[in-house]
Formats: C-alpha cells, sequence, structure tokens
C-alpha cells in the first residue's frame, strides 16, 4: 500500500468547514440585521396607523356631535366612530411593540379620545363650551404622542413653535378660549 499524504487532504477540508462556517456566520448576522430593521419599520408602521386612528375615530366623533343633541342614536354613532377608526386593534399593536414611554403617551391620547367619545354620547354639540373642554386636553396628549414617537424613532425632538404654534393644545387658535381662530 503506498503512502498516502494526508495533510493537503485535511487542509484542503478544514478550509472548506472554515469557508463554509463564515458564509453561515455571515448569514446569520445578515439575518438579524434584518430582523432587527424589519422590526423598527413594523413599530414605525404601528406609531403612524395609531395617530392616524386617533385623526380618524376624532373627525368622525365631530361629525357626530354636530348632530342634534336629542338624536337618539347619538350614542351608537360615537361608539362605531372609535370602532370603525380601526383604534382598538392598533392601540393593542402599539402596547406590544413601544417602549414604556410611548406606551404612556399613547395612552395618554386614547384615554382623552374616549373623553371626547362619552362626551358625545352623553349629548355633547361640537361648538359648545362641554366639547371644548374635553378636545383640548386630546389635541395636547395626540401632539405629545407624536413627539414621543419621533424621539423614539430617532428623529429631533419637534417643539410647539417649530410649526408657528404657541402650544400643543391650540387654545391660543380657539375662539371659545377667546382668541381669534374657528373652534368648530
Amino acid at each position: 500500500m503506498a503512502d498516502i499524504n494526508w495533510i493537503p487532504f485535511a487542509s484542503t477540508a478544514l478550509g472548506a468547514v472554515i469557508a463554509l462556517a463564515g458564509a453561515l456566520l455571515a448569514g446569520v448576522r445578515n439575518d438579524r440585521g434584518q430582523r432587527h430593521r424589519d422590526r423598527e419599520s413594523d413599530r414605525l408602521r404601528t406609531y403612524v396607523d395609531f395617530a392616524l386612528a386617533l385623526d380618524e375615530a376624532h373627525a368622525a366623533l365631530r361629525e357626530v356631535a354636530r348632530t342634534p343633541q336629542d338624536e337618539p342614536v347619538r350614542g351608537v354613532a360615537a361608539s362605531a366612530a372609535v370602532h370603525a377608526a380601526g383604534l382598538y386593534g392598533v392601540r393593542e399593536r402599539l402596547l406590544m411593540s413601544a417602549s414604556p414611554a410611548l406606551v404612556t403617551a399613547g395612552e395618554s391620547a386614547f384615554d382623552r379620545l374616549i373623553g371626547i367619545r362619552n362626551a358625545v354620547r352623553s349629548g355633547v354639540v361640537l361648538s359648545t363650551r362641554d366639547y371644548h373642554d374635553v378636545y383640548h386636553p386630546f389635541a395636547d396628549a395626540l401632539w405629545t404622542f407624536r413627539v414621543a414617537a419621533r424621539v423614539e424613532v430617532g428623529q429631533n425632538l419637534l417643539n410647539p413653535d417649530d410649526l408657528n404654534r404657541e402650544s400643543w393644545s391650540e387654545r391660543e387658535r380657539c375662539a371659545l378660549c377667546g382668541q381669534v381662530g374657528d373652534f368648530a
């Protein structure tokens, strides 16, 4: 039997194993990075969806608040406005994916919107002081959520004066607060 020199075979096999392990490791790191980017994209989509659902529900509640105070289906219409906006589902996504600070800001905006819904259900009309009193805290909380979401995704802090506003509550533009503008 001839002597076979195993060193070239062993070094070739070892080189192949090292190359394969390196390729697998690079693939795993690539996949991990992609999963991280996908999660961040999903979170951002949730934040935007939540803000849009709040806005849509609020717009629908404003429409209900324009109906006569004694309208018999007003309470049902106010509840349906919030449901139709898809707010509850996107709120769940927010609760599952956001940081505690953003969840807190989101819950505050959600609670203030529910305050508007409850006021409208009870017969509050859009152009009244009662609607006004529940609207401004909602407007302020919605902007607080927007700013918290910007910070969460690494954007610069946004202040009211960046958008030529005195505050996020919109009181300075409110006719019922004694300033210029039209609240209704």
